[in-house]
């Protein structure tokens, strides 16, 4: 059979193949796998099961997310969670603080950092030239958190997912109260559904929270979305969550397709419920980790009669371009990289150091050991062919001849 015979061959069996899967995904009834999993919780892995580490990335991989139970232990919950409210409350606090001294002052940049200092409010250079300061990243206010924050099963699915080398781009604390007002259910027709508020997260978010404000937009990658994961986020649950206490809503597998829910053409309406949604069950001291493609909403209602309680961090490989844009000082937006002191930075568990080293301005960044010894092994590969010239030389003409690179569909 000739050249072009094959490549037409792999064509019509590509076009087969698409049309096989646009067939099984129309035969596949995402309500009835989202009710599976919601009886089975087959998402869901104990942080000291055997295969853990496996399981939470293929589920990541297959349905776009995992819960890692028991991440921080049962005795030590209540106190992390206790440490995550007051840090709120002083995060809220030191916010006003700030916002309040640049309105009263319209000082920006350097001149904002000193007066800040001056007065005690809490204010952070970031290591961008030319960007304003930043309130300080929140894992100051909570050790005890910070202890579990580079658990060893934790880090290793996202290096698993992502890349050797990562860096927590983002960390914020979230209190949801009891029946908030925005909760109520929306009573449409016969229908009565809690409201969505579907989206993928940074850097897959179409709107980039600053939508076309060249001061406030972060950038985002632009459709169709490369099928590689860029961010994982992760909610660590400091309160039980299901159905009534504010689980997050996702749709299995959404994070492989090829639409978006603020996708200008895709059709997707974000208020409604889309088939075979669910909301994720964990107890507290679990990690949800999901992949940023997801499509998935913060659930409004909250029926569990106390509050939720989350600390969400954001995961990317170093590969990714974090805090590059969105220059413009909005103290109450700009979560990304919130910046440590080098004393602040030298405090923390030594494990989680490098994860965060990126944004202490004092710190020198450099690529973390597992990256560089890849490289170094990439280098010697290199050193190993030129050396089969000087030792061997007659076998390098044909050394490579059972290499055989697919050329597609280029033509003759």
């Amino acid at each position: 059979m000739d050249v072009n015979a094959l490549r037409s061959k792999v064509s019509r069996l590509e076009q087969e193949l698409e049309v096989a899967r646009d067939e099984l995904q129309q035969a596949t009834d995402p309500e009835a796998v989202s009710a599976e999993l919601k009886l089975t919780r087959a998402y869901a892995f104990d942080a000291a099961s055997e295969g853990a580490v496996e399981k939470c990335s293929e589920s990541i991989r297959n349905l776009g997310f995992c819960v890692i139970d028991n991440v921080i232990p049962q005795e030590e919950v209540a106190a992390i969670r206790d440490e995550a409210i007051a840090a709120r409350s002083k995060v809220d606090r030191n916010l006003e603080a700030v916002k309040d001294l640049h309105s009263e002052t319209g000082l920006e940049g350097a001149a904002l950092l000193e007066e800040a200092n001056a007065r005690g409010v809490e204010l952070r250079p970031v290591r961008r030239v030319g960007h304003p300061p930043k309130i300080p990243c929140e894992i100051i206010w909570m050790p005890s958190y910070a202890r579990y924050l580079a658990h060893p099963v934790v880090t290793a699915v996202a290096r698993r997912v992502l890349d050797d080398h990562m860096r927590i781009a983002q960390l914020h604390i979230r209190v949801l109260e009891d029946r908030p007002s925005r909760g109520e259910p929306i009573q449409s027709g016969s229908e009565t559904f809690h409201l969505r508020k579907w989206h993928t997260d940074w850097p897959h978010d179409l709107s980039a929270y600053g939508r076309s404000d060249p001061s406030l937009n972060v950038g985002c990658i632009r459709q169709p979305f490369p099928d590689v994961t860029m961010c994982l986020v992760m909610i660590w649950n400091l309160t039980d969550v299901d159905e009534t206490s504010a689980g997050t809503w996702v749709v299995p597998g959404s994070h492989r397709d090829k639409r978006n829910p603020r996708g200008p053409n895709d059709g997707v309406i974000v208020s409604a419920p889309i088939p075979g949604d669910m909301q994720i069950e964990a107890s507290a001291g679990s990690v949800y980790i999901q992949d940023s493609r997801c499509w998935h909403a913060a659930a409004a209602h909250n029926n569990s009669g106390r509050q939720r309680v989350v600390v969400v961090n954001r995961w990317c490989p170093w590969w990714v371009s974090v805090d590059d844009f969105a220059p413009g000082v909005n103290y109450n937006v700009n979560q990304v990289c919130r910046p440590l002191s080098h004393s602040e930075y030298l405090d923390l568990p030594a494990d989680l150091q490098p994860l965060l080293r990126h944004v202490c301005p004092d710190e020198h960044d450099t690529l973390q050991q597992s990256v560089l010894a890849r490289s170094q092994a990439a280098g010697d590969r290199d050193d190993y062919g030129y050396r089969q010239v000087e030792e061997d030389a007659d076998s390098v003409a044909e050394a490579n001849a059972h290499i055989r690179v697919p050329t597609g569909q280029l033509s003759d």
